[in-house]
């Protein structure tokens, strides 16, 4: 990584501890929601969101689905123990997270299915269908 790229990443992350800090103190546990690490494909019949939410207990995620806009929502809860007296490393997020996705299609929402599996919440989205034909009766 050059040092201009370096530079940047320190920045950024200044700067998001400064307005961290300035709203919340010094507590290491409070901020904003955590971003969750997200995978959107596409196929030709769907969109598939692939999230990274390790130690989320399913039933505490909410997922919205509008015609061409995904929210996804929920908390991951863990606390350290009580025993401990010192901590050397703290990098696992926790705390409420929120997602929103825009997509680039009308999906089908009652056609929309979720599944938890090893860590990962998958979504799946099928498309809407542009064109069907329509039968004509008559009488």
């Amino acid at each position: 990584m050059d040092e201009w790229k370096k530079r940047a990443l320190l920045e950024q992350g200044l700067a998001r501890m400064a307005r961290n800090l300035g709203r919340h103190g010094l507590s290491p546990f409070a901020g904003e929601s955590w971003s969750v690490p997200t995978d959107i494909y596409e196929t030709e019949q769907a969109f598939v969101v692939y999230m990274e939410l390790a130690g989320v207990d399913p039933a505490a995620i909410q997922v919205v689905a509008e015609e061409t806009r995904l929210t996804i929502s929920g908390e991951r809860n863990y606390q350290l123990p009580p025993q401990v007296r010192r901590v050397h490393q703290l990098e696992i997020e926790r705390g409420y997270f929120e997602k929103r996705i825009s997509l680039p299609r009308p999906i089908d929402v009652a056609a929309a299915e979720t599944e938890h599996r090893h860590g990962f919440l998958v979504i799946i989205l099928p498309k809407q269908r542009r064109r069907i034909s329509v039968p004509i009766s008559s009488g």
